[in-house]
């Protein structure tokens, strides 16, 4: 919580409630116009490169873009260790500084900041999230930016629900709660990571996020974050890399239904370093058959591209 002025923080925190419950009440929003545009979106289609593998090949020759993610440490080793903690104005302004001109698009990753839970919880987090914001930008004007993961909240289970079930709707409310971060970033990238086998779960998980995304964002572009390993919450399979269906599948339809895709990964938990690239890999040549379908043939490098 930021210290100093104590009646500024009570004005702020009340707009951003008086904000978050005008969002709200507007529940009459047609969610099947949402979903025609995720169907029918006519704006080009970005892959972006948020891999960390070491030795990794220059990936613009794919046709595939930079991308600029900044993670909490990036600000200081020890502010997030305590979720009341906002990290040091000075930190960001200084990494927001030093990011300018590595790519156009910057992701703030901060996730210990809870969104969910009593109104006072949420209109914190809100704030600190609008305060780091205010800070990046006015550093780095030129980036356009946005939160990892949010919005909208990532929930597997209730995203994939029936539209009518207390659980959905509870999910879309509490999206709307944070309508203040909605209004402020200019791009969504949800996270559409692998928690099980279960291919079909896992695409109409990831339709309801985009279609969520659609909703609050009113035409702000989705860049949804994929990765070709599972998750490693999954005690079994936490790791391993995915079937070349399933990651063609979750390329396919990140492309069907939203503005662009952010490839993550390449870190290798066991050694706490980036892993080493694979230029044989499976995922890389779904990715790179996926990417000549993407690109013109003008704009992709044959001399790389087999």
């Amino acid at each position: 919580m930021i210290r100093g002025n104590r009646a500024r923080w009570v004005l702020v925190a009340g707009g951003l409630c008086c904000m978050a419950a005008r969002f709200a009440c507007d529940t009459a929003f047609d969610r099947s116009s949402a979903r025609a545009e995720s169907l029918l979106n006519p704006k080009t289609f970005i892959v972006f490169d948020g891999t960390l593998y070491a030795e990794k090949p220059d990936l613009s020759a794919f046709g595939i873009q930079p991308i600029t993610i900044v993670y909490a440490g990036k600000f200081g080793s020890d502010w997030h260790k305590k979720s009341e903690h906002l990290p040091a104005k000075e930190a960001v302004q200084r990494v927001a500084r030093e990011a300018q001109g590595t790519s156009s698009f910057a992701v703030i990753d901060i996730e210990h900041w809870a969104l969910r839970g009593s109104s006072e919880v949420v209109t914190d987090s809100l704030q600190k999230y609008l305060m780091v914001l205010e800070w990046f930008r006015k550093s780095a004007p030129d980036f356009s930016v946005g939160y990892y993961g949010i919005p909208p909240l990532r929930d597997y289970w209730r995203a994939i629900k029936d539209h009518t079930t207390q659980d959905y709707i509870s999910w879309v409310n509490e999206n709307d709660a944070i309508a203040p971060l909605t209004t402020a970033v200019d791009n969504f990238y949800p996270s559409l990571y692998t928690f099980y086998p279960d291919q079909d779960g896992w695409k109409r998980y990831a339709m309801a996020q985009i279609e969520e995304a659609r909703r609050v964002g009113k035409g702000k572009p989705v860049y949804v974050f994929l990765w070709p390993q599972y998750h490693d919450s999954n005690r079994l399979l936490g790791g391993r890399y995915l079937p070349e269906d399933f990651w063609q599948l979750e390329l396919e339809t990140a492309r069907q239904f939203a503005d662009g895709v952010v490839i993550w990964g390449g870190w290798d938990p066991k050694s706490n370093r980036p892993a080493k690239w694979d230029d044989n890999a499976r995922w890389w040549k779904v990715t790179k058959d996926f990417m000549k379908t993407e690109l013109a043939p003008d704009q992709l490098n044959k001399k790389h591209v087999q």
